[in-house]
């Protein structure tokens, strides 16, 4: 029964997820220091496998069945955002973490998926209401309030993932195209207002260092400028593993993790971000056929907040790296270093393989979908 059910998991998209994996894991074996990370890293790796499999036995059908468990979890997540204030630790300007031994532990990315959850339920019970506005003003709420917590720490990254859960969400699930209209009025008010009110002058200095990069190439425009550099200078074939010398005598600053993906492009070149971006494809892709093949609207709901997650890391992180977008401090998922994020995405990604596995044994997706 046990070997039966770990053959049901989707194992290209595993395999696909652990090659991105192994090519962040490569920049950390270098240096006497990165080098304790790449140890680390490889038993969060670890440990998130053993996550991933375990949670695959889990009968998610508890989540949408037991409203009390699912609020449980969400207030658990807003009680760890909330308990940071006096017992977290700052590091760099943000207090966002809670310092536990040698380790560090970012509430916010568990957050992430107990939100993602919380949403499908909630959405998946009024699908057929939620034009109405009531469902719509209270399914923000469920996001605005860990979102403010997050940006008081001040995390302004994490904020807008939780923002976009809960959009991406609302316009899965369907609203009129009135209704999106005065979401959109609204959302650009609230950028105004962050803007003048709620954004530290640091994070102002990186969207003005963003816009005119000119101004202060050695003050916030620099870690862009040395991050396009990095990965202009790694060629087709790149410089060989331990070769970058942006990364390795610290002229990419950060490049175990929000400049992780120029690292790679340093050292692995043009064909290995080819390998890369095609390893990503084929993991939204797996995911996308879990999407349809799942069971119900919870699942399905689920499923496509897990992806906008990733996606949402995905392309503001590699923006940032290429100069498209001001740099937010995002990881990227399952390639940059740090237990907290590997930890709750696994937690994520192990839900998405209870899904698959039910709905491979209910036999409700195409013929051949999972071969």
């Amino acid at each position: 029964m046990f070997w039966h059910h770990l053959k049901r998991l989707d194992w290209l998209l595993l395999g696909a997820i652990a090659l991105v994996f192994v090519m962040g894991l490569s920049i950390f074996y270098g240096s006497p220091e990165d080098r304790s990370l790449f140890w680390r890293q490889l038993a969060f790796g670890a440990v998130g496998l053993a996550l991933v499999a375990g949670i695959s036995f889990f009968d998610w059908r508890i989540l949408k069945e037991n409203s009390f468990f699912v609020i449980g979890l969400y207030v658990l997540g807003f009680f760890l955002l909330l308990v940071l204030f006096a017992a977290g630790s700052e590091i760099r300007g943000v207090t966002s973490w809670f310092r536990l031994g040698a380790f560090n532990f970012e509430p916010v990315e568990l957050v992430k998926i107990i939100l993602t959850v919380v949403l499908a339920k909630y959405f998946s019970a009024r699908y057929i209401e939620l034009y109405r506005w009531k469902n719509i003003i209270i399914s923000g709420l469920y996001a605005l309030a860990p979102a403010a917590l997050v940006l008081i720490q001040p995390d302004l990254g994490s904020a807008v993932i939780l923002f976009l859960i809960w959009f991406g969400l609302v316009l899965i699930s369907g609203i009129k195209a009135r209704q999106f209209l005065w979401l959109a009025v609204l959302a650009v008010t609230a950028t105004v207002m962050l803007w003048s009110y709620g954004l530290k002058d640091y994070q102002k200095d990186r969207v003005i260092s963003f816009i005119y990069p000119e101004r202060d190439p050695l003050g916030g425009a620099y870690q862009s400028t040395q991050a396009i550099i990095a990965v202009g200078s790694g060629g087709f074939w790149g410089k060989g593993l331990g070769g970058g010398t942006q990364a390795r005598l610290g002229f990419l600053p950060e490049h175990q993790t929000d400049f992780i993906f120029a690292a790679i492009a340093e050292e692995w070149g043009i064909l290995g971000v080819l390998i890369f971006l095609l390893a990503w494809l084929a993991v939204f892709w797996r995911l996308y056929r879990t999407l349809l093949a799942s069971p119900d609207n919870f699942s399905r709901l689920f499923v496509a907040g897990f992806i906008i997650i990733l996606a949402s890391h995905f392309v503001i992180n590699i923006g940032a790296n290429l100069g498209f977008l001001p740099i937010t401090g995002l990881p990227l998922s399952f390639v940059s270093y740090g237990g907290s994020n590997l930890i709750s995405l696994a937690v994520g990604l192990g839900l998405v393989q209870a899904i698959k596995v039910k709905a491979f044994q209910y036999d409700l997706g195409p013929d051949g979908m999972w071969e």
